[in-house]
């Protein structure tokens, strides 16, 4: 047994804290609650009380700290231990009191927040009480895949009894790939979500077996070019349609294109991008609220005039939202070209992400589809100037509101200026998850809020900002600043 120096100290002090009480023992100018200190030290016998009374005490206290110290790693590291045993121990205790019906309400949420198929199978076999509350949960069975050996896509038809079913078709045609087709076909009144991953030339598959109609399909995701002969079905609840390398071709009719109420889209790798083909399919769309692009490595622009659309006039009609996201190298012809196709468009809400390279402000500049949306979203894959960002945005958002940036980092020099522009019908500024470096906050947050009419100006999990000096700007500034780190 080791012994722990101070030990005798720290049980003559608890003892008189057990008897005396706290505020007895460490009151100001009474050492020990009054005790007599029992420290022998032989240099302290020259000096003179109350000195040497104070010098005892104060040896004495620091043998007790040093006790407690020890106790306390040794007693920090217990808990850890214990914490570590009890967690899973009053997890499943917690588990067994939830009642079947909400457990279920669990798993459903568990599988809302995954998007593959083995969800449920891993989810049926962690025990007898998971099986047993899995298989009388129909959503747990609804993602269905030409991947999913015959006798699990029986099972999962099964037990989804007559919910819409999520289904991936990923394989080259074969017989396997035909019979899974077929089998999953004889639901297909029950298809909501379809994920096309298979080659577009290989989409026939579907004519030979019967498959045309699809009266519950909701969502349609699309990987590679629209063939003329594909997506000629009978869809007509048809509303979201996502695509990546998804252009359409021309002239070439897509009657559910008159439905779709959202459309999301992503082009990667395009020596030439067709914007022509582009802009006869966002015009068809009578009945568009929400629209996302991304481009990805597109080196130039194909416009054709010859066999361009005729253009709506500019801002003629509205929608939701409009998300732009440029990343890696973008031709600034391609933005432009964009740009023009878009300017029909009234969008309540933009978000644009620059995360290209080159200048990004002037992905910014002669930017119609700002002008007259009155909330947007910016966010900056590098470093840039905020004082020329903000001027481009007063330039071309008069209708401007509610300004978010997410997610960037800013010239350290370029916005230290001690007058900013005014903003007239600016009334949020919010900073997420942004760089903001202190030195350069201070002036930025007293200039913005010199304008009254701003009501808010939020920061939100910014980087290099310190809670104490957005306290210390919030006395100066008032309630107008607000923050969450």
């Amino acid at each position: 047994m080791v012994a722990l120096a101070g030990l005798d100290h720290l049980e003559k002090l608890l003892a008189v804290v057990k008897s005396d009480g706290l505020d007895s023992v460490f009151s100001e100018g009474v050492p020990n609650g009054g005790q007599r200190s029992d420290v022998q030290n032989v240099s302290f016998q020259t000096y003179q009380e109350p000195l040497r009374s104070l010098q005892c005490s104060l040896v004495e206290s620091k043998l007790c700290m040093a006790a407690l110290d020890a106790i306390k790693a040794r007693l920090a590291k217990k808990i850890r231990k214990m914490q570590r045993r009890c967690a899973p121990l009053v997890l499943e205790d917690g588990i067994q009191r939830i009642p079947d019906e909400i457990l279920a309400h669990v798993f459903e949420a568990g599988h809302q927040m995954s998007a593959h198929s083995q969800f449920a199978l891993r989810l049926s076999h962690v025990c007898g009480r998971f099986r047993r509350v899995s298989l009388r949960t129909p959503l747990l069975w609804t993602r269905l895949s030409s991947e999913h050996p015959s006798d699990q896509t029986e099972a999962y038809l099964t037990r989804s009894g007559q919910m819409d079913l999520q289904v991936t078709l990923s394989d080259h045609p074969g017989d396997e790939f035909r019979s899974s087709l077929q089998l999953m076909g004889t639901h297909s009144d029950r298809w909501s979500r379809l994920l096309l991953l298979m080659d577009p030339d290989d989409q026939e598959i579907f004519e030979e077996v019967g498959l045309a109609h699809f009266p519950r399909l909701r969502s349609i995701f699309y990987h590679g070019n629209v063939e003329p002969t594909g997506l000629q079905w009978a869809m007509p609840s048809l509303s979201q349609f996502e695509g990546f390398c998804s252009p359409f071709p021309l002239a070439v009719s897509f009657s559910f294109l008159l439905q779709l109420t959202s459309m999301e889209i992503c082009f990667k790798d395009y020596a030439s991008f067709d914007m022509t083909s582009l802009a006869h399919v966002l015009y068809n769309m009578s009945n568009l609220r929400n629209l996302s692009l991304e481009f990805q490595s597109c080196d130039a622009v194909d416009f054709d005039a010859n066999l361009a659309p005729d253009t709506p006039k500019p801002q003629s009609f509205h929608i939701d939202s409009l998300k732009v996201t440029f990343g890696g190298s973008v031709a600034l012809d391609l933005v432009k070209s964009l740009y023009a196709v878009l300017e029909y468009l009234v969008p309540s809400r933009v978000d644009i992400s620059l995360l290209t390279h080159g200048d990004l402000h002037n992905f910014l500049t002669s930017a119609g589809i700002l002008s007259y949306s009155s909330t947007i979203g910016l966010q900056f894959g590098f470093r840039c100037n905020l004082l020329l960002t903000i001027y481009l945005l007063l330039q071309n958002c008069k209708a401007l509101r509610s300004l978010r940036i997410e997610r960037s980092d800013f010239n350290a020099v370029a916005y230290m200026r001690p007058q900013w522009p005014h903003f007239p019908n600016l009334r949020h500024i919010q900073f997420y998850d942004c760089i903001m470096h202190e030195k350069n906050v201070e002036p930025m947050v007293r200039a913005l809020l010199r304008c009254e009419d701003l009501e808010s100006l939020e920061f939100i999990s910014c980087h290099k900002i310190s809670e104490d000096c957005l306290l210390n700007l919030h006395d100066i500034v008032g309630d107008r600043l607000t923050w969450g780190l």
